[in-house]
């Protein structure tokens, strides 16, 4: 997994970034292209059309970010914002299991991220160098899956099995619209701000010791709820967003969810120590919180990260934490800036 440090304006660094994985880049636009036909294929880039012009009246950052990504690889922006929109084709299978913990000095937000063997090849860190000090965790050519800005503001993600909409913006870029901003007070009203096109859970935590578990949802629309110490998987924790789960995906798509809510409510969270020992936990295994393929769930642990929201600190190791160490990379404050 490279790390990448983009430097400059938002398109300056979706300019490098193109060229960086340019043929990643193509190769995944590719491999979009051929998995469906052309009316499904014009649909979705009218669809991205239409994203666009709404971005372009509340998120200009992030359309000069993705118009320097098509720059570089001669791609179409709406091609480009298509890896960033996998709503528009439907779930993948990527169970996780997320922490969250507040210390003295803020709090620290963690997450194992399993996907089908092989996705970490398609995976780079990306650390943004500019007005706004950023690290992202993402696939070649999107927005990212997790990150921290240099406010010390970090978000991870869980997916959750309810009700679809064809309307809202994509969640990749919500989540960076919520890294644009300095707390978890503000990333909350991002997501008040904008309907949903699926289930999802956030952990969001901040420099200041704020800590929220925020679940939404097309119809459930948003509930939240700050924690000292807080451990979810894939499926609702809140009673409101369980009422549209559809068990029976959860039983087909994530399996082990349950059980591994189970393992990480084992664990006594006093401090990070404690919390990097939760996410090498294998009980249960194959189909454990830190995970190896099974035939019932055939995902495993990609990466796992922990933002160290007071440090500034991402601590990032790819695949299984047990068998990897961590790296650390440290952002800028935006007033060393």
């Amino acid at each position: 997994m490279p790390i990448i440090t983009l430097r400059g304006s938002p398109k300056e660094r979706g300019r490098q970034h193109g060229l960086k994985l340019r043929g990643m880049i193509l190769e995944a636009v590719t491999t979009l292209r051929r998995s469906m036909d052309d009316a499904r294929w014009n649909l979705a880039q009218a669809r991205a059309a239409v994203c666009l012009d709404q971005l372009s009246n509340v998120a200009m950052n992030i359309v000069g970010e993705l118009d320097g990504i098509a720059e570089a690889t001669e791609l179409s922006t709406q091609s480009v914002l298509l890896l960033s929109a996998f709503e528009y084709f439907g779930e993948g299978q990527s169970g996780c299991t997320s922490v969250g913990l507040v210390q003295p000095g803020g709090a620290v937000v963690a997450q194992n991220w399993d996907a089908p063997a092989g996705a970490e090849r398609h995976l780079a860190v990306f650390i943004h160098e500019g007005a706004q000090s950023l690290v992202t965790i993402a696939s070649a050519g999107t927005l990212g899956w997790v990150g921290m800005n240099g406010h010390g503001l970090a978000l991870v993600n869980n997916d959750l099995i309810l009700d679809t909409s064809q309307d809202g913006l994509p969640s990749l870029v919500i989540r960076r619209m919520m890294l644009e901003q300095n707390s978890v007070d503000g990333a909350v009203a991002i997501l008040r701000a904008h309907p949903h096109m699926s289930g999802r859970c956030f952990l969001l935590g901040d420099a200041h010791g704020g800590l929220r578990a925020v679940e939404v949802g097309p119809s459930a629309g948003l509930t939240d709820r700050a924690f000292r110490s807080v451990v979810h998987t894939n499926h609702p924790l809140f009673p409101k967003p369980a009422m549209w789960e559809d068990v029976e995906e959860v039983a087909r798509h994530y399996p082990s969810s349950r059980s591994r809510l189970r393992a990480a409510r084992q664990f006594e969270l006093a401090d990070i120590n404690d919390l990097a020992a939760l996410l090498r936990d294998r009980s249960g295994a194959p189909d454990a919180i830190c995970k190896s393929p099974s035939v019932r769930e055939p995902t495993a642990t990609a990466f796992s990260v922990i933002f160290d929201c007071g440090r500034r600190e991402a601590m990032v190791a790819i695949g299984r934490p047990d068998q990897t160490d961590y790296r650390v990379i440290r952002m800028l404050h935006p007033a060393d800036v």
